[in-house]
């Protein structure tokens, strides 16, 4: 591991390497991309290729929030950094970033953004071999939640299944509507309460969260995201004239936008259909967690 010089040098170089993405001095860097620029270096603890800092580029803006800081410390805790094993996802994740778009060039030139009429674009960051950071997602839901467009609860579906109601496949790396994931954590708390705390699913959600699966990282490797935010405007609409439900959009990893809860849970999306190899519900009687399938 280098001490701080070095991380200040591999930082320094990348951004020497970005010279696009600048104010239009070049002595006055944008402090925002040049702030992320070194956390990401100190993560790394390394230099960035250049594949690593484009997928970085393409990705910033989406870890600054809307009062002017950013996340990217968070990527520490998605991607466990302080591992070997964690960093090289990372990496590997960043690599993926910049190809699957065809580069920062590509990124501009395929998914141009326009305001009016508005048409924003929102790339979706893949954590690339999660399976090599947690061995196991887990998908917290309702007892009580119907399956979409179904009478069936979730709980008897993927008792009869084996495997989480489908949501889309992500085969496009940038968004222009809100997609449906399965948000999942690394973590397995002890009780609901500890989960919703810990989430922050507020009471107006009515989610129990009594009902947990248990999905192997390995199954999930290609298509697990970094969990984001994303809001609707009245304000704006669409082309259609519709109002646009996916503005304000940025990576949001921990649960942490209401000082009433706990928060400091972290969460990421699995897309298609996840099989899971257990399913347990809670017990109010007993206070403790159930195995329910395989049964």
């Amino acid at each position: 591991m280098g001490d701080s010089g070095d991380y200040s040098s591999y930082a320094a170089s990348a951004i020497a390497r970005a010279p696009g993405l600048m104010n239009e001095d070049p002595a006055c860097p944008d402090p925002i991309l040049e702030e992320q620029v070194h956390v990401l270096a100190k993560l790394l603890e390394g230099p960035l290729s250049d594949e690593e800092l484009g997928g970085f580029l393409i990705i910033y803006g989406r870890l600054t929030d809307e009062l002017g800081g950013h996340r990217a410390g968070e990527l520490a805790d998605v991607f466990r950094t302080s591992t070997p094993e964690g960093r090289s996802a990372l990496r590997q994740s960043l690599r993926h970033m910049n190809r699957w778009v065809g580069g920062y060039s590509g990124y501009e030139t395929r998914y141009p953004v326009t305001i009016d009429p508005p048409r924003p674009a929102f790339p979706l960051f893949k954590v690339i071999g999660v399976d090599r950071i947690a061995p196991t997602l887990y998908r917290v839901f309702d007892s009580r939640a119907k399956a979409h467009g179904t009478r069936e609860t979730v709980r008897d579906l993927v008792i009869r299944t084996g495997r989480l109601p489908a949501v889309p496949r992500q085969a496009r790396p940038v968004r222009r509507s809100k997609p449906r994931l399965h948000w999942c954590s690394y973590t397995a708390w002890d009780s609901p309460v500890a989960t919703r705390e810990a989430l922050q699913i507020l009471p107006e959600w009515n989610s129990d969260c009594s009902v947990r699966a248990w999905i192997a990282a390995s199954s999930v490797a290609r298509s697990t995201f970094v969990a984001f935010n994303g809001d609707s405007d009245p304000d704006h609409t669409g082309p259609n004239g519709k109002e646009l439900r996916f503005v304000g959009y940025f990576y949001e990893p921990k649960a942490q936008d209401h000082e009433a809860m706990e928060g400091g849970g972290l969460q990421v999306g699995v897309a298609g259909a996840p099989r899971i190899y257990l399913l347990e519900e809670w017990s109010e009687s007993g206070g403790d967690w159930s195995v329910v399938w395989p049964g």
